[in-house]
């Protein structure tokens, strides 16, 4: 009597153990296929992380990559240098405003003009040697050739043009025309073809529709300030900032 009755309990308790077994096993198969389900979501969100979330990344990829050394720009012009202005008239109408840019820079600048002189006034003279020895200048400005528009026979000064380049000794030189007001008999062509090794700047190259005073020649206060930006603008453009001295300039272009 008590032999079945121990039986049936013992059955009652294996089922009862079988049954929460059961129930573990479904438990655990169903956490598991719902972290399998959710894998792809985890591998989406790191994906477009990847984009945005990684630009961590690649800020730091960029960051322990070696860097470029930006060279410095170099000066616009170089200061302290001493530049001597001479000439005519036009040297004096382009001198004062040029001269005040110059010295904006922290440039010294004289200028020293003669009105209604002549190429071969500087050429043969004192005082152009004079003012060289005395100034020492790192850079020469000559504005001359507008009084001498009307020459019948403009080669005549091919050699004072020589000359004067002469006297300069060697410095860095710059020759600037003045802006046409009519057409030259050929002055200006004769003191380009002469003036080497100083640069040539022809200004009608640069400025255009000069405004003049009323004998319609000469700039107006307007007019050489329109002229000396745009000297000051070529000084910049071709002087050569890797030269051997501070003022050397870029070869001519052909």
């Amino acid at each position: 009597m008590q032999e079945p009755r121990r039986r049936r309990r013992l059955e009652q308790r294996l089922l009862s153990l079988s049954a929460a077994a059961l129930v573990l096993a479904l438990g655990c198969a169903h956490s598991t296929g719902a972290r399998s389900a959710g894998a792809p979501n985890e591998g989406s969100a790191q994906a477009e992380g990847g984009e945005g979330g990684g630009a961590d990344s690649v800020a730091a990829q960029t960051n322990s990559r070696p860097r470029r050394s930006t060279p410095p720009a170099p000066a616009e012009l170089p200061r302290g240098t001493l530049v001597l202005h001479v000439g005519d008239s036009f040297a004096g109408a382009l001198g004062v405003a040029l001269g005040q840019r110059l010295k904006a820079r922290g440039l010294r600048s004289v200028l020293e003009f003669r009105t209604s002189s002549y190429v071969p006034t500087w050429a043969s003279g004192t005082e152009l040697p004079l003012y060289v020895a005395r100034y020492n200048p790192d850079l020469v400005i000559v504005t001359l050739g507008a009084n001498e528009f009307e020459l019948a026979n403009p080669e005549q000064r091919a050699s004072s043009v020589r000359k004067l380049v002469r006297v300069l000794g060697g410095r860095p030189c710059v020759w600037v025309s003045p802006p046409r007001w009519k057409q030259d008999t050929g002055i200006l062509a004769v003191i380009r073809a002469n003036v080497k090794p100083c640069r040539y700047l022809d200004s009608d190259s640069v400025v255009h529709d000069v405004p003049r005073k009323r004998d319609k020649i000469h700039p107006n206060d307007a007019g050489r300030e329109l002229w000396a930006d745009a000297v000051l603008a070529w000084l910049i453009r071709e002087r050569r900032p890797d030269g051997a001295r501070p003022w050397d300039f870029k070869e001519e272009a052909p």
